[in-house]
């Protein structure tokens, strides 16, 4: 296999992709600017530009007017609509869902209500219906879509794409979520991920850890789970089952998952609880009635009781991150999910008990990413595999084949 080391299409196609990547990092460029930053020669770079104009992967916009003397080049820029990428955020009752090209740019959004009615198979129909006017909507058509990367509150194995450690409500539809399941329905690659981990990909790219390299982005909604960055790479331990934080027994001998307990369903008794405790009836029946985006607000807005209920869950939610903290170490920890959006409310509780039990601190913040952290996720992640194939499959028509002769020939 040495022989193919200096094989004339594997350099053409390695000269193409690293054009290609010099046009991506830039606006637009000329073909003199490419060969200056690249250091290829001009013919070099004049056959490979010639090749990414006909895979419609760059396109000229215009004549470079940066000189003022001599023949004016054209310049060359990205074209992020050669194709498109769908992605899907499944929620315990909705499906967000949309549209984006390879620049990153959303080009239509929508969102899918689950019926309780709908089986496995009508789930799949009625999206597929929902997916085809989204598709229609933006004027393209589904040749021109490559991937579908979407977001699952389960356990995704990385490499066969099966799912296991669903949620409950999500049973029913276990059958069908799959990669294969969803390959026979939408004609084009499926990318299927843990929700959080999507979530925490995008906390790292668009949000809040930009610049931090060890973080664990903690998902608090009806569900809780947890997605670990060390070194800047996702972590996803065996079967891709890393940061399964929900199922963590409370205490042991105990069978209440850690999920009861700082969940949704976790805040729902603290409310009910409280509100039997109190002394007075009136306030106790206003307090019984509040949901958990009510006792959020009431907390924001200075509720004495409201607050009391906070410091409980903050309490109940310290013992788990001290002990997270403990054993990983992260510079920063991010909260996310439905209830996780309000953690300014309960951070200042976690912040002492954390200075006083752990032996790191890292930082606490609230996700800047409210509502659409699994779909910025998912949008990189069909993004990273967009410019994989774009590497390893458009850009080395030829090349392959010539490899798998040189190793017959061997």
């Amino acid at each position: 296999m040495l022989l193919s080391i200096g094989n004339p299409q594997m350099i053409r196609n390695l000269n193409e992709y690293l054009i290609l990547e010099v046009i991506v990092q830039h606006d637009s460029l000329s073909r003199a600017e490419i060969s200056r930053r690249t250091g290829l020669s001009k013919p070099t770079v004049s056959s490979a530009v010639q090749n990414l104009l006909q895979h419609q992967l760059i396109a000229e916009i215009g004549q470079d007017d940066s000189h003022q003397q001599g023949r004016k080049g054209q310049l060359l820029s990205f074209n992020p609509t050669v194709f498109y990428i769908v992605t899907l955020d499944i929620g315990a009752d909705y499906i967000r869902t949309g549209l984006t090209d390879l620049a990153g740019n959303i080009i239509q959004t929508g969102h899918f209500p689950l019926d309780a009615s709908y089986n496995g198979q009508d789930m799949l129909e009625h999206l597929k219906q929902h997916m085809d006017r989204l598709i229609a909507d933006a004027n393209i058509g589904w040749d021109h879509v490559r991937f579908l990367s979407a977001g699952i509150p389960a356990v995704v194995h990385p490499e066969n794409g099966t799912i296991h450690t669903l949620l409950p409500q999500f049973e029913q539809y276990h059958s069908v979520l799959s990669s294969s399941s969803l390959a026979s329905l939408f004609p084009c690659e499926i990318l299927l991920d843990n929700d959080v981990n999507l979530a925490t990909i995008a906390e790292k790219e668009y949000g809040a850890a930009q610049s931090v390299e060890h973080i664990v982005y903690v998902s608090l909604g009806e569900g809780v789970g947890a997605g670990i960055m060390i070194d800047s790479k996702l972590y996803r331990g065996l079967s891709g089952s890393a940061g399964e934080m929900g199922r963590c027994l409370s205490r042991a001998g105990d069978n209440e998952r850690l999920e009861e307990q700082i969940g949704g369903a976790g805040i729902r008794r603290l409310i009910q609880q409280y509100s039997d405790s109190h002394s007075d009836s009136d306030t106790a029946d206003t307090i019984r009635h509040w949901n958990i985006e009510m006792l959020m607000n009431q907390a924001r807005q200075g509720n004495a009781d409201a607050h009391n209920i906070i410091e409980q869950y903050g309490q109940q939610l310290s013992l788990s991150l001290i002990n997270l903290a403990s054993m990983l170490a992260p510079e920063m920890i991010v909260f996310g999910g439905e209830i996780g959006e309000y953690a300014d409310v309960f951070i200042p509780t976690i912040q002492k008990q954390m200075e006083q039990y752990a032996p790191v601190c890292p930082q606490l913040t609230t996700t800047m990413l409210t509502g659409k952290g699994v779909i910025q996720g998912a949008a990189w992640s069909g993004i990273h595999r967009a410019f994989q194939y774009i590497r390893e499959d458009m850009l080395v028509v030829g090349g392959k084949m010539l490899f798998a002769e040189q190793g017959e020939k061997e």
